[in-house]
């Protein structure tokens, strides 16, 4: 089985994230991580610049169109994360009953009155496809095209092309499905300026939505009290408890919106069980009680000291801080094997940050995740250029076996005439030798043809019979002589 490489990016407010992952036929390994951050995420030039330090640790990024990867038998693909509050989603119910094939168009044609902008402006595609004997219903994903176009071009100043767009909701619950995410559970990814609220049930992401605040909230609210800078607040909210002054009042905004988000994924759930159910789907889902539910805390945001322990009184939730390489290294098959200590360093100490682009590779090695919002003519433009890679390699590879051919005959056709010309001059060498040898035999002969008697039966019955010409007077015996007179 040939290796696969991802490359997952997470372009934030002010700190991108990398993870390489890799997939062989002893499983899937986490090879690679780097961050890199940068102040002022509206100088698009300065941002590119720091992706392209961001590649530091992996090398070069991964090219479509060099030599060696038309020959190269391990695939190599980039994927970009999509942040949530970037993401519209709406559930499509009442669909005509209809398969796979028939679905996409169904969907196309359904989005256009759904869309929250044009048609012409928006990417969009679904997902969690649920089907009764007469109806379908799905979650229909879009966003903005400008907004996908931004992030590529960022890329693209450094040379790399993306091969997918995933929302991040969508990274992290794949990520929950493969950190033992049994029980329904709240994810609270807690960035800069946004947090991310994922509801997680049965491994399925049944609900999300993306709120204004963050990390640097808290940040301003800390440097307003304490009459301090930027920098200084930062470091300083990293030692003031949740519950105490002033993150106290940001840990109130947080639990407001958290209360929000809970009681919305409880309508949704209500809902898709009521759309897609009949008379036994409310024995087989039942509503939950928080009591059953968790919230996993990630995200820098997520650090803040005791903040689990407030969230978990105030809302009466089990609550705690989800690191998810230690989630999947312990649940699953997943390997954490850093190709370098320094990269290991990192992962220990930023490992609960990294969910959204740990998740976007793990869903790029998932076949069964086909989210994505990369533009179709960028998709059809890979696809092309993989064609033609495909093409330039098979007609590479049919030259390289002509021509392979073609040297292996003239070398052979040279071997076999530099074998005849050397038996012709070891031959030649043996000539004299040989002349010589054929001399003196000839002389031999002659000699003992002359030294050998050569006398048969026939010429001695000759001479005898030359000597005894009457022959009544002479009986044979073995060529013993009878005198028959005596």
């Amino acid at each position: 089985m040939a290796k696969k490489q991802v490359v997952a990016i997470d372009i934030g407010t002010h700190t991108a994230k990398i993870v390489q992952l890799e997939q062989s036929s002893t499983g899937v390994r986490l090879i690679n991580a780097n961050f890199v951050t940068y102040q002022d995420a509206e100088d698009r030039h300065h941002v590119a610049q720091a992706l392209d330090q961001l590649w530091g640790p992996l090398g070069k990024p991964p090219k479509q169109a060099n030599l060696r990867a038309l020959f190269n038998r391990d695939k190599s693909e980039v994927v970009l994360a999509l942040p949530r509050y970037l993401v519209s989603t709406k559930r499509l119910a009442n669909l005509p009953a209809a398969t796979d094939n028939q679905l996409a168009s169904i969907v196309e044609i359904a989005a256009e009155a759904e869309l929250p902008f044009r048609i012409d402006e928006a990417i969009f595609t679904y997902h969690d496809v649920h089907r009764t004997s007469d109806a379908t219903s799905v979650e229909l994903i879009s966003t903005r095209r400008s907004s996908v176009t931004d992030y590529l071009d960022l890329l693209e100043q450094n040379g790399v092309v993306a091969s997918g767009v995933t929302p991040s909701m969508i990274a992290i619950a794949e990520v929950a499905a493969n950190s033992g995410c049994t029980k329904p559970t709240f994810i609270v990814d807690i960035g800069a300026m946004h947090t991310d609220f994922c509801f997680i049930e049965n491994g399925v992401l049944r609900f999300s939505r993306s709120f204004r605040l963050g990390g640097n909230n808290l940040s301003q609210q800390i440097s307003s009290a304490l009459n301090i800078d930027a920098d200084a607040a930062a470091e300083e909210k990293r030692h003031i408890s949740a519950d105490a002054e002033p993150t106290a009042a940001w840990t109130t905004q947080l639990i407001s919106e958290l209360q929000r988000s809970i009681a919305a994924a409880n309508l949704q759930r209500e809902q898709d069980n009521s759309d897609t159910a009949n008379d036994t789907v409310s024995a087989e889902n039942p509503t939950f009680s928080t009591p059953e539910a968790e919230i996993w805390l990630s995200g820098g945001g997520g650090r803040v000291p005791d903040l689990a322990t407030v969230l978990e009184t105030e809302l009466n939730i089990p609550t705690m801080l989800w690191n998810p390489l230690h989630a999947i290294e312990q649940h699953t098959d997943i390997k954490i094997e850093p190709n370098r200590p320094e990269v290991g360093v990192l992962l220990d100490e930023y490992g609960d940050t990294l969910a959204v682009p740990l998740g976007v590779g793990l869903s790029a090695l998932n076949p069964a995740v086909d989210v994505s919002l990369l533009p179709k003519e960028t998709a059809e433009t890979l696809t092309q250029t993989a064609r033609q890679r495909q093409i330039f390699a098979t007609a590479g590879l049919g030259i390289l076996i002509i021509g392979g051919v073609l040297f292996g005959g003239y070398t052979l056709q040279r071997t076999q005439k530099h074998r005849a010309e050397l038996v012709d001059q070891r031959l030649a060498n043996y000539a004299q030798p040989m002349a010589a040898a054929q001399t003196q035999l000839g002389r031999e002969l002659a000699l003992t043809e002359m030294l050998t008697h050569n006398i048969s039966p026939l010429d001695i019955l000759h001479a005898l019979s030359e000597m005894f010409r009457d022959r009544t007077q002479v009986a044979w015996t073995n060529f013993n002589i009878t005198n028959l007179n005596t």
